[in-house]
């Protein structure tokens, strides 16, 4: 009986190897530091855009660094910093006040989710796609509501070893000029 195991274990070595090879092949070595390295960068975005941190906003881009959104393009570190900082993009502007029970105020606040995410990396540069979901609670302490949804398209360059946004294209389902709902599937962009 332990000879059969034996034999077995053996013979099912050929198709562990085989598929060590593939998967060494699909993703080359240091994939995994890069795809780390790139979602943490968008969760960065995120956090620095929720926050109404310009700096921070700007500094996940490249200095030549382009960000493409519903209302146009802003091009460069400093323009997009700017652009942060002017509160172009607060979207708890015109949100009701409120105030909590003991007459603090009670602000209102947006957050993003990013889910699904596609990422193809190529040496110092990669592109991703990205779900994204945007919901606030205009103030009321009892009560979310989801507001927007999207994709978002990425290029990315790795400069002295730190990744950056090179562009960043958010495709917004609720605005006409960058949905991209019933278009086949972008993922196809990705394929060789």
């Amino acid at each position: 009986m332990n000879r059969i195991f034996r034999m077995k274990r053996l013979a099912l070595l050929p198709l562990l190897l085989v598929t060590v090879s593939a998967s060494a092949e699909r993703y080359p070595e240091g994939y995994a530091d890069d795809r780390a390295a790139i979602v943490d960068l968008q969760g960065r975005y995120v956090m620095a855009m929720d926050y109404f941190d310009a700096d921070g906003y700007a500094a996940v881009f490249a200095e030549d660094g382009v960000l493409d959104w519903a209302r146009g393009i802003v091009e460069g570190r400093d323009a997009i910093r700017e652009f942060m900082a002017t509160g172009t993009y607060d979207l708890t502007r015109g949100a009701p006040e409120a105030k909590t029970p003991d007459g603090r105020e009670w602000p209102s606040t947006v957050r993003h989710l990013i889910t699904n995410q596609v990422i193809d990396v190529d040496g110092d540069k990669a592109r991703a796609l990205t779900y994204w979901i945007q919901f606030n609670n205009n103030a009321q302490r009892d009560k979310v509501e989801w507001m927007l949804f999207g994709s978002w398209y990425d290029e990315f360059v790795k400069i002295d070893g730190e990744w950056f946004f090179s562009l960043h294209r958010i495709h917004n389902e609720g605005n006409p000029r960058t949905f991209t709902a019933g278009q086949e599937n972008p993922v196809k962009l990705f394929e060789d």
